[in-house]
């Protein structure tokens, strides 16, 4: 599959691919040189890590189910 990179570095990852690989608009991914040329992996953010210390007291069952299915 091909992009183009526009005039400020930017390239367009085809529609397939993006639904494949489950990237959505706002998304986060990171890029590496490899010796065969980029290679661009999506960030999965852990809404756990990034929300720890911001909930008091305990959280129902339901509640619970609800945040891990955010997550995935």
């Amino acid at each position: 599959m091909f992009a183009r990179v526009l005039k400020k570095g930017q390239v367009v990852i085809p529609k397939e691919l993006r639904k494949k690989t489950g990237i959505s608009p706002g998304d986060k991914v990171e890029i590496t040189a490899s010796e065969d040329g980029l290679v661009i992996i999506p960030m999965r953010i852990n809404y756990t890590e990034n929300t720890r210390g911001i909930v008091r007291g305990r959280l129902s069952l339901d509640e619970l189910e609800d945040i891990s299915t955010h997550e995935q």
